[in-house]
C-alpha cells in the first residue's frame, strides 16, 4: 500500500467512525497545521501482529463535551464528565484501529490490541518518530488529528 493510499484509508475509516460512532461530521483538512497538542486531549493505542505499531488521535478540548454526549446518547446540552471525554475518545481509537488494521493488512491478518490509554504528552512521540500516514479533520466543533506510526517498513500484504 503507498503513503497516499495509506492516508486516503485513515481517512476513510476516520471519517466512518466518527460519523457512525459519535454522530459528527468530519471534512479532511490536509493544508492546516497540526493542532496544538499541548492543549489537546489524545489517546493511543499500540498493537502488533502482521506490522508493529502505534495509532495516536489528537482532538481539539471544544470537540469533546459534544462527541461524548454524542456517544453517551445525552441530550443537547447536558454537561460530560472529563473522565467520560477520556472514555469517549479511547472508544474512538480503539474503533478506529480495529477498522484501519484490516483494512490495511487484509482481513485474514491478526494482531494483538493493546487497550486505549490518554496520553499525558503528545510531543515526544512526535519528536522521536515520523508517522506512515496523517489525516487531519475539521469536525463540528473542533478539530482532530489522527497519526499512525509504525515500527520499521508496513508490510504489504501477503
Amino acid at each position: 500500500m503507498s503513503d497516499e493510499q495509506l492516508k486516503e484509508t485513515l481517512y476513510r475509516i476516520a471519517e466512518d467512525v466518527l460519523e457512525k460512532l459519535a454522530f459528527v461530521f468530519s471534512f479532511p483538512e490536509d493544508e492546516r497545521e497540526s493542532i496544538d497538542y499541548a492543549s489537546a486531549m489524545a489517546a493511543r493505542v499500540s498493537f502488533a501482529g502482521h506490522f508493529t505499531g502505534t495509532l495516536v488521535m489528537a482532538m481539539t478540548p471544544e470537540a469533546l463535551p459534544e462527541l461524548a454526549g454524542n456517544m453517551l446518547g445525552l441530550e443537547d446540552g447536558k454537561e460530560t464528565t472529563a473522565e467520560q471525554q477520556e472514555d469517549a475518545l479511547k472508544e474512538l481509537i480503539n474503533v478506529v484501529c480495529g477498522n484501519l488494521l484490516p483494512a490495511v493488512s487484509g482481513k485474514e491478518k491478526v494482531f494483538n490490541v493493546n487497550p486505549p490509554e490518554i496520553l499525558a504528552v503528545v510531543e515526544p512521540i512526535m519528536e522521536d518518530d515520523t508517522p506512515a500516514a496523517v489525516a487531519k479533520m475539521d469536525i463540528d466543533e473542533g478539530q482532530c488529528d489522527i497519526l499512525l506510526f509504525v515500527d520499521g517498513e508496513l508490510q504489504p500484504e501477503g
